[in-house]
């Protein structure tokens, strides 16, 4: 769980960088709109950008190389570069190592390697459907999985790695999370449509 919220805390900062730029680029957006005299949903507003700060958010901490300052210059933690030993293609393989460290009573790649790779994209799966009517359907899980399949394939070259058990998870994650919403909306019904936007961002 400490694992979990240091990586939580970690994406803090690129959020709050973020936020005002994410602000001025949504007004520029929507400005037309609202000179034509057309209702914004104010709700709707809200939800893409927590949305889109919480994608920078998980961006910082997959696919943005992590930095470090040197003695003349800010210099990238780990190796750039294609290294197949930083690949799984094996199916379930990390799985069963996080299984087995569980039954060992180390719990903490459990938090970080299943539940933080589900959670993480059920709340894409629950978010996607949330704001936008259009992606009530199976598209929300092909997204999930779409977004999964960029993470893991910038990761090639960046000093993280890339697993085949994470794209299975991330999509795991983003269809619980499209349960969730679905589930959400039969007993919110009046909640879930304030959030409703158009298609377009």
């Amino acid at each position: 769980m400490e694992s979990i919220i240091r990586y939580v805390l970690n994406m803090v900062p690129y959020m709050i960088a973020m936020l005002p730029i994410l602000i001025a680029v949504r007004i520029s957006i929507k400005l037309p709109i609202i000179k034509e005299g057309k209702k914004l949903n104010i709700v709707h507003e809200i939800g893409v950008i927590i949305f889109i700060l919480y994608l920078v958010g998980l961006a910082s901490q997959t696919i943005i190389p992590k930095f470090e300052l040197g003695r003349n210059s800010i210099e990238i933690v780990g190796r750039i570069g294609f290294d197949y030993n930083r690949i799984n293609t094996i199916p379930f393989n990390k799985i069963k190592e996080v299984l087995s460290l569980v039954r060992l009573g180390n719990f903490n790649y459990l938090w970080i390697e299943v539940l933080g790779n589900i959670g993480v994209f059920s709340v894409i799966g629950f978010m996607l459907p949330l704001l936008w009517t259009k992606l009530e359907n199976i598209k929300t899980v092909l997204l999930c999985f779409s977004i999964s399949v960029c993470i893991e394939t910038v990761q090639l070259i960046l000093p993280r790695a890339t697993d085949v058990d994470d794209l299975i998870m991330n999509t795991l994650g983003g269809l619980i999370g499209y349960i969730g919403y679905m589930i959400f909306k039969r007993l919110f019904p009046k909640s879930t449509s304030k959030f409703k936007g158009e298609s377009e961002l």
